[in-house]
């Protein structure tokens, strides 16, 4: 039998995956049968490549060692008196939806057909079947398994989204500084796409501290919002020279008013669906049109300072959150660390019960140089201790992907 079945000499081969995914070595089979079980196992088990996990003639106890094995492929015997058969065949589909079923019956009937179609069948044998034909339904079965293996590889090795929002009720913290840096951080990181929208309506400055011309801002955005989609949204975004996009806040202040709270949620939606991160640059202010912004956010940064202001600003902005249902998403972030009056980041997560995520210390001048030269940080100063922050920062909001395949991922681990 072996000489008659090429496909499954060269199984190893098959079923192997790169050496940073899990290899399987056989493709593992069940058979719950109470007619031909054992002589179908006998037959099987000659077969290089095909692992028997066990055989059953008991419904209850062949979903049992389903549960226990978790087999690649599942032979199915529907004849089971009464509709025990039916049950199990739905049971299996519903629990293994990952295992190739195969069902064995006596006679092909219109009913065991639509079974099939229903549960996602892969193949129907009648019985008894000779070597021939269980030698083709095991070959289908293995190929469509391995079809599987390698859609559901692809689906796991699929781009990831994040939207990170960064926000402060206190102006002159660093706020923006923060989120141009750490978009600029993820993207040289990742490789990713990654988006900043300025959502400062009144007086945002985002793309004057990246260096980008005004062309678009998010009034104009807001003025096509019924035909806008992932393509035309590149558009209204400015490109700097790190590849971050950047959509503005509006040219004049008079604008604000037109953007309107259903805009910025319809806007992060489908922006949240074009980049890999986007990262919105929140005003220091309470404003309606900033909860989409929050409600969106898988991760919400506060940025605060240590003084006695700021802290207090920052117990206020948890409180908000706390009655927003939000302030799990919360991290905070304490910029321009230095001398504080005596605060230190103990008293600070004591006070307010949450760790501090990063501590980004006190560069002024590198800073006032940043915005006069339109050259943030992070790209002018990669390798200061600054720098470094940012790198670090950027690393704990990478999604759980992008941060198991970043090399700065390890960096930071190295640094602890």
């Amino acid at each position: 039998m072996a000489a008659k079945l090429p496909f499954l000499a060269s199984i190893g081969a098959l079923c192997s995956i790169r050496k940073e995914e899990i290899v399987l070595n056989k493709v593992s089979l069940l058979i719950i049968d109470p007619s031909q079980g054992a002589s179908l196992e006998g037959r099987l088990r000659k077969y290089p490549g095909i692992d028997v996990v066990g055989t059953s003639d008991s419904p209850d106890v062949g979903f049992t060692m389903a549960e226990r094995y978790r087999p690649d492929i599942v032979m199915l015997n529907v004849d089971f008196q009464g509709d025990k058969g039916v049950s199990l065949a739905e049971a299996l589909a519903a629990e293994f939806p990952d295992a190739g079923l195969v069902f064995l019956t006596g006679s092909e009937t219109s009913r065991v057909l639509r079974l099939a179609l229903d549960t996602g069948a892969k193949d129907v044998v009648i019985l008894p079947v000779d070597d021939d034909k269980l030698e083709r339904t095991v070959e289908r079965a293995i190929q469509q398994h391995m079809r599987r293996a390698a859609h559901l590889g692809e689906r796991k090795r699929a781009p990831q989204f994040k939207t990170i929002t960064v926000f402060s009720t206190k102006g002159g913290v660093g706020k923006t500084t923060v989120a141009l840096n750490l978009a600029l951080a993820i993207r040289s990181i990742t490789g990713g796409t990654v988006a900043l929208v300025d959502l400062d309506l009144f007086s945002g400055n985002l793309a004057l501290m990246a260096g980008v011309p005004w062309k678009h801002s998010i009034k104009d955005l807001v003025d096509d919002i019924n035909t806008l989609d992932e393509e035309s949204l590149h558009g209204y975004c400015a490109e700097g020279r790190s590849g971050v996009r950047i959509l503005s806040a509006p040219v004049h202040p008079d604008f604000a008013g037109f953007v309107q709270p259903e805009h910025v949620q319809t806007l992060l939606g489908i922006m949240n669906r074009a980049f890999n991160y986007v990262i919105v640059d929140a005003p220091s202010y309470v404003h309606d049109t900033v909860i989409p912004a929050l409600e969106k956010a898988d991760e919400i940064l506060l940025i605060t300072t240590l003084d006695l202001a700021s802290v207090q600003n920052l117990k206020q902005c948890a409180e908000l959150l706390d009655r927003l249902s939000m302030r799990t998403k919360a991290r905070i972030v304490v910029n321009r660390a230095g001398y504080s009056g005596g605060l230190k980041v103990k008293d600070l997560e004591d006070e307010l019960g949450m760790p501090v995520e990063c501590v980004i210390p006190n560069n002024d001048k590198a800073a006032v140089d940043a915005v006069n030269l339109g050259e943030p940080l992070f790209a002018s100063a990669r390798n200061s201790l600054v720098g470094r922050r940012f790198e670090e920062l950027a690393v704990k909001m990478l999604t759980d992907e992008d941060r198991l395949q970043s090399p700065a991922a390890s960096r930071a681990a190295r640094r602890k």
